[in-house]
């Protein structure tokens, strides 16, 4: 009897973590998380280093609506295929801003002159700055957004051209 109860225990120990050896599915990249008032997106992945190869903006006024595409390379500043460079995005209240850190991206083609002047008429931008961390080896783009905007973040994988993080911003449907 005793020996029925110790081979019994010794299955079910083997038995249970074999089941935990297993590993669980890993979900992939959220497509495109919308933020409204607060809330963080991420995406990306790790690498040897980034660089930002340029910015985009364009707005419909009758749609109320604004996309920033943001093209990302490798260090040497040359397409990179597959997705981008891990990034972090966080829309905060109060002041209304939205802030983009892409880290392992110390190089960038576009400087802050240029990057105020393609917000320059903005429907929901209302000033831009940009850090380059040399020790961090990181870029933070700050976007000083218009109270009411929600941003949508999401990444496009480069397969034909290069990879991009793509912003849409636009206003609350409430009224």
């Amino acid at each position: 009897m005793n020996k029925f109860f110790l081979i019994a225990t010794i299955l079910l120990g083997y038995s249970l973590t074999s089941n935990a050896a297993i590993p669980t599915k890993l979900k992939g990249p959220v497509p495109g998380r919308i933020l409204v008032n607060e809330g963080q997106a991420m995406g990306g992945i790790a690498g040897s280093g980034f660089s930002l190869m340029d910015l985009r903006r364009s707005s419909d006024a009758k749609k109320r609506v604004e996309r920033v595409v943001i093209d990302i390379g490798d260090m040497q500043g040359q397409t990179l295929k597959g997705l981008p460079g891990y990034f972090h995005a966080e829309l905060k209240k109060n002041p209304s801003k939205l802030i983009l850190d892409f880290d392992q991206t110390p190089v960038s083609r576009l400087d802050e002159g240029r990057l105020k002047d393609r917000f320059k008429g903005s429907l929901f931008v209302r000033k831009t700055s940009m850090i380059l961390d040399p020790e961090d080896k990181a870029l933070n783009l700050t976007f000083d957004l218009k109270p009411g905007t929600i941003a949508r973040v999401f990444q496009v994988k480069g397969e034909k051209g290069t990879s991009k993080v793509v912003v849409d911003f636009f206003e609350s449907k409430k009224k």
